[in-house]
């Protein structure tokens, strides 16, 4: 699944408000939708690289402090792995405030591989609980993680740094995480990363983002996914 960018760091979300008839103030708009269609030249997940090039087109609509979406990876390359590559996650979440900056974000992910071989599972589900702080221009997060098919936990802590670029109406968005493996089969491991994403304003509710990231895992015998990057565009509505 995408990491907020998360990288789970956050969710994203757009805002719109309904003109009023007469001459009632403007209201904010009940829900919203965020479409996002990037290109990655790897897909790294949890600090394993899962494939080579791919798409990675999703869709989320929030209604207040909840929100439910989908999430994909369609690869460019055919993989050596049984194409269990291509996955298809469905999420849900919500996430209530809990004090000033201070929100929850408590949901649960399906996890769908279309062509996993037969002798491999082709779905998972997990639960999640994270905490999402904002203080000036920083947004840590920490989450816990279990899925309960696989029987894997994971934690995941992460900080993100935002420094406004005004004068190419952009900013600079610096962002790490760290984080900790524990299947109970199979070999625990820790992951680390630390990226870079440029969003650019096209228009109100359109932006272009381009990103890149080091990824390195302690996985014995592993091959760390070194250096990727990701383009694409999201549109709010």
């Amino acid at each position: 699944m995408k990491t907020t960018i998360a990288l789970c760091a956050g969710l994203l979300v757009g805002s719109s408000a309904l003109l009023a008839q007469d001459n009632a103030p403007a209201t904010e708009s009940a829900y919203a939708v965020t479409a996002d269609f990037p290109f990655a030249s790897k897909y790294v997940f949890r600090g394993v690289k899962l494939a080579r090039e791919a798409l990675q087109p999703s869709v989320e609509v929030a209604v207040g402090d909840f929100y439910t979406g989908v999430w994909s990876n369609i690869p460019l390359r055919s993989e050596h792995d049984g194409d269990i590559s291509k996955e298809v996650d469905l999420y849900a979440g919500w996430t209530p405030t809990l004090a000033e900056n201070l929100k929850a974000d408590i949901g649960a992910t399906l996890y769908w591989y279309p062509k996993a071989e037969a002798s491999l599972a082709d779905d998972s589900l997990e639960m999640f609980v994270g905490l999402n702080y904002t203080w000036r221009n920083f947004t840590p997060a920490v989450y816990v993680y279990r899925d309960f098919d696989l029987e894997t936990w994971t934690v995941q802590g992460s900080v993100g740094y935002s420094i406004p670029l005004k004068s190419f109406g952009t900013s600079l968005d610096l962002n790490a995480t760290v984080g900790a493996v524990s299947p109970k089969n199979g070999e625990a491991y820790n992951y680390y990363s630390a990226g870079v994403n440029l969003p650019y304003k096209l228009s109100d509710a359109v932006k272009l983002n381009v990103g890149l990231t080091y990824t390195e895992n302690d996985i014995d015998h592993g091959k760390d996914p070194g250096l990727w990057g990701t383009v694409g565009v999201t549109a709010s509505f």
